[in-house]
């Protein structure tokens, strides 16, 4: 197992990922999103030194609302050109698995019409990733559309496609973290990793909320000993140091 962090894409990246450095994380969980983080913001050169400073690996990460499953096709295909702006930059900092995001139509719309339209986008993104050595991974949010079911629908139309497994998204709506990883475990590539009540999004420190942490984390370890983010959002970033020395505990003692 790896543990990485994120930068927080409203800050200065380069001291981001000093801190990540510094505290001795495996890799930067790397949040190429508005407004600091974009594309056109990004020194590739002084981020690449900075990451070979501190051996720091990389997953690529990519903004939540890029409207993939939007019902208008003109913002679908607004969506595939502009993801292939950060492809470009991560394919630069060498990074092979960046995640994308589902995206759900919602008022008129189906699931079975959101599968549709996402499925159709992915088949685009997954080729132009190809085209920069970059594998795609699929990320479940936390709305009551991002089901077991629906997620197998989209990987079983798109193959080349990977899951990215948010572990407290999926404990969201009465869902159960081990379903995902059962299920789909030959397709998994990354785990963010932050705690809830089970009601909200909330990315607390794991062991603050109310996600049985013992029991899904041995089921994870039985299929998956790769990259691990926290993405916990404090303000005090004491509060992740604590979370990842206590993850790692945690995963020894299985």
């Amino acid at each position: 197992m790896k543990i990485g962090f994120p930068n927080h894409p409203r800050k200065n990246l380069l001291k981001e990922i000093e801190w990540i450095g510094k505290n001795d994380f495996d890799f930067v969980d790397l949040f190429l999103e508005e407004d600091r983080a974009t594309p056109e913001k990004v020194n590739v050169s002084k981020t690449r030194k900075l990451l070979e400073k501190y051996d720091l690996g990389v997953i690529g990460h990519t903004a939540w609302y890029m409207p993939i499953g939007s019902p208008v096709k003109t913002l679908r295909d607004a969506a595939v050109s502009e993801l292939k702006r950060y492809f470009e930059i991560f394919a630069e900092l060498g990074v092979k698995y960046v995640n994308i995001h589902v995206n759900w139509p919602g008022g008129l719309f189906s699931d079975k019409e959101g599968v549709k339209f996402q499925i159709e986008t992915l088949k685009k993104l997954v080729k132009e990733a190809k085209g920069f050595g970059i594998n795609l991974m699929l990320e479940p949010l936390d709305t009551r559309f991002d089901t077991v079911k629906n997620i197998s629908s989209i990987l079983m139309a798109v193959p080349d496609l990977y899951l990215h497994l948010d572990i407290g998204h999926t404990s969201l709506h009465g869902r159960k973290p081990e379903d995902f990883i059962r299920k789909f475990h030959d397709r998994l590539k990354h785990v963010h990793l932050h705690d809830n009540n089970k009601s909200r999004d909330l990315h607390l420190p794991p062991g603050v909320g109310s996600i049985e942490w013992e029991k899904i984390l041995k089921v994870l370890k039985r299929y998956y000993d790769g990259t691990i983010t926290l993405e916990v959002f404090s303000r005090d970033r004491d509060y992740v140091l604590l979370a990842r020395d206590k993850l790692r505990i945690m995963w020894d003692k299985l």
